[in-house]
This record gives structure tokens, sequence and C-alpha cells, in this order.
């Protein structure tokens, strides 16, 4: 004999099939969905993106002075690179500003003796005399935005010059030649309008 099962068996059968839980995906394979939506951006971007950053920050400025040259903070504070520093400090400090000299040498035949030197970007070059900064020397060349604090850069003319104080202008073997206190450099010419084409202070190794 067959016994049927009742229709009320067959539905109570199904509804516990629709409460069943569903059964748990393995692990591993979750992991491996989220692993595969975190995105790790190439290291060389990161580089690019601080680079930038650097680029961006306000850099250190330099002034140029007779005596010194003058490193201007981005928050507009001051600290003075003096003659008579030791050269290692000297060349230390002006690297933060401007980076590594881009050049190091000695030359035994300069007017004043031997002098050492440190060449850095933008034809700013500082000479040392046994062991001490010594003097500065701007080569008009790169065409630097160096400048005193009255203004007295790479093409200030003649005019400009006088306006700031008492100039002495002269012919010499090396060229128009002036001299503003400390202060010493060559004009491309004696006439109002002649610009500054070099700018040096204290003890350097000017080839006459």
């Amino acid at each position: 004999m067959t016994t049927k099962p009742l229709p009320w068996t067959l539905v109570a059968l199904g509804l516990l099939a629709a409460c069943a839980p569903e059964p748990e995906k393995p692990m591993e394979k979750d992991a491996a969905a989220n692993a595969a939506e975190i995105i790790v951006p190439p290291a060389g971007n990161a580089e690019a993106n601080a680079a930038s950053a650097r680029a961006e920050a306000p850099g250190i400025g330099v002034r140029l002075a007779p005596e010194e040259l003058t490193l201007v903070q981005p928050d507009g504070s001051s600290r003075h690179v003096r003659f008579g520093m030791a050269r290692a400090d000297a060349v230390r400090m002006l690297a933060g500003a401007l980076g590594s000299p881009i050049e190091e040498a000695g030359n035994q035949d300069c007017g004043a003796g031997p002098l050492g030197s440190a060449a850095f970007r933008d034809g700013l070059s500082l000479y040392f005399q046994d062991g001490k900064f010594a003097g500065w020397d701007l080569d008009g060349r790169e065409a630097a935005g160096f400048a005193t604090a009255k203004g007295i850069g790479i093409g200030t003319s003649r005019k400009e010059l006088e306006a700031a104080g008492t100039v002495d202008v002269g012919e010499t073997s090396i060229g128009n030649e002036f001299m503003m206190g400390a202060l010493s450099g060559l004009l491309s010419s004696p006439a109002p309008d002649g610009k500054v084409t070099n700018l040096w202070a204290g003890v350097t190794c000017i080839a006459r």
C-alpha cells in the first residue's frame, strides 16, 4: 500500500526549505574580492607628488651684501652668512637655499693668494681663504635674480646705481669696472643706461 503525502505536509516542507540559511561564502573569496578593490598607487607617483609639493613651497631667498650673504626665510626672518664664517658652515647654509655646489675647486694663482671656491647654480660663487668665507662673486651670464637690499643686481643700470649711492666708474683691464663702497662689479657700458653684468664683494679671484 502506497501512502501519499497530504497537501499540508508538502506546504510545511516548502516553508522549511525557504527559511533555511544560505551556505556561507568561503572567507578566501571575500578577502580576494576586497583586495582587488584596494588601489595601491605606484611608488613613483608618491615621489612625484612630494617633489611637486616641495617645488610649490616658498623657498629661501638669497640677498647680496658687501660683507655677507643674507638668507631670507619664507617667514621673513633672516640668517647671515658672514665673511669669516667657517667654509663648511657657509657651504651648508647656502646649500639649504640653492642646493649642493655644482663645483668646488682651489686656485693657487689668485692675487690675494691661494683661494678655495664653491660654485652654486645661477652664477653665484663663494670664495674661501684659510678655510674661512671671504668673498662672493656673481656671474651675470646666468641672469639670476639675486640683488642687494637696495635692489642692485645683474641688469641694474648705472643711473640706478648712482641713485642708490656714490659710484666710481673706470675702464680697467677687465672692462668698465665700478666701485660702490665695498661692492664692486662691471658695467656693459659707462653710459647712464649701461647695465651691471657682474658683481662681487670681499676677497675674490677676478682675473685681471
